[in-house]
């Protein structure tokens, strides 16, 4: 049976889906509620191994700076040593730098060299979705039908909240993630790396390129958060940072110091565990169905549902079946990688000089003794079979 698929969200989940979804004969149309493609580059994701994996699956190879590791300090400027940023086999791919939106313009440009269409301007209200299709109903009152609907429309899903209505949304932390870039500065090049800090409020990473300037991303927590109408603007929000990030290392002072253009701000928010990941022929991947905080892995789970949903449903003949496939292949896996996002929401807070100079005595301690936080296999470890067959879970729900 020949399915189409409707697709909102037109991000990284939502383009990978349907590129994987192509490969295997499946007609998708993106629906992005966006007025149209974003133009500026956005700020730097690390890119991990898996996700790269997952689009080595279906055939596409992104560009991007290689960053094997991340050497990090404390705030006061003392080597902690350097955390694994990838898998520990050499034939797994080395995890990249890549600003946010340079990665979806390549998939996008993959959707359109492919004849995938996104339609722009296109913000889900409703949907509808029985044992035989689904019908999503748009704001500007147009409708689509398909034979079967995805919600990758993020963290505040309109879809999710369309299946499960009585689940509890997602909710902010206390914790904003910002990016910038900065002009060129003292700081001498950082080739293949990001250099990270755990300093006394927040943590804070950047990259030096060639010519000195740099990309930058900090994680601070801040009790309110930014609503949709924020007017804030850049040097205010420079000043904010530097107050944040007042006593810690110079190199990290100097880069907010010197940062220019826009800053990307994005709050942290956690979601509780929906009641499942599919309804009927409705179905959710990445931020839609589980937020991993600030650990990054949000993009490359995204990635990881998309081509794993495309499986099963290459596989396993009944639309309902691979959906209850999906589910169970992906839970496990999901549900670790939550965790730990959790367990690492917020940045631990370091009060007093002396509380960082015990972090400055026993942080290196921690790193090398504690393989579960210096590698992270586990996580960028993960290999995804295009050529094996999924067989049907056994398992399923209306």
């Amino acid at each position: 049976m020949t399915l189409n698929a409707i697709i909102a969200g037109g991000g990284a989940g939502g383009a990978t889906l349907a590129l994987a979804l192509h490969r295997i004969g499946v007609e998708a149309t993106v629906f992005e509620r966006d007025s149209g493609p974003t133009t500026d580059e956005g700020h730097l994701l690390s890119v991990g191994s898996n996700a790269l994996d997952a689009l080595l699956a279906i055939g596409i190879e992104p560009d991007g700076i290689p960053v094997p590791k991340l050497p990090s300090y404390t705030g006061s400027g003392k080597y902690l040593g350097a955390m694994y940023n990838g898998a520990a086999s050499d034939s797994a791919p080395t995890s990249l730098l890549i600003c946010r939106n340079t990665l979806q313009e390549k998939l996008r440009d993959l959707c359109a060299e492919r004849g995938i269409e996104i339609v722009y301007g296109k913000e889900l209200e409703s949907c509808k979705v029985t044992d035989s299709g689904a019908t999503a109903v748009f704001t500007d009152g147009s409708t689509a039908e398909g034979d079967i609907l995805v919600g990758a429309d993020g963290v505040h899903s309109a879809v999710r909240r369309a299946l499960f209505p009585q689940a509890t949304d997602a909710s902010y932390t206390g914790v904003l993630g910002l990016g910038g870039r900065s002009l060129p500065g003292t700081l001498e090049p950082t080739p293949e790396t990001v250099v990270a800090s755990f300093g006394y409020e927040g943590h804070f990473s950047y990259h030096v390129e060639a010519d000195r300037s740099v990309q930058w991303l900090a994680f601070a927590p801040r009790e309110e958060p930014v609503g949709p109408g924020d007017t804030t603007g850049a040097e205010e929000w420079k000043r904010w940072l530097l107050d944040v990030y007042g006593r810690d290392m110079p190199a990290v002072r100097e880069v907010i110091g010197n940062a220019t253009g826009p800053i990307d701000v994005r709050l942290m928010e956690r979601l509780p565990k929906p009641p499942g990941r599919y309804r009927d022929r409705a179905v959710l991947i990445g931020d839609a169905c589980a937020m991993t905080g600030r650990i990054g892995a949000g993009t490359a789970m995204a990635m990881e549902d998309a081509v794993v949903l495309a499986k099963c449903l290459r596989d396993v003949p009944e639309p309902a079946a691979a959906l209850a496939a999906y589910e169970a292949l992906r839970t496990p896996r999901v549900d670790k990688v939550v965790k730990w996002g959790q367990m690492n929401a917020k940045p631990v807070k370091v009060r007093t000089p002396w509380g960082m100079h015990l972090r400055d005595i026993f942080g290196p301690l921690v790193l090398k003794w504690l393989p579960s936080v210096a590698s992270m296999d586990w996580l960028y470890g993960h290999h995804i079979d295009w050529n094996e067959t999924v067989r049907p879970s056994g398992t399923g729900r209306p």
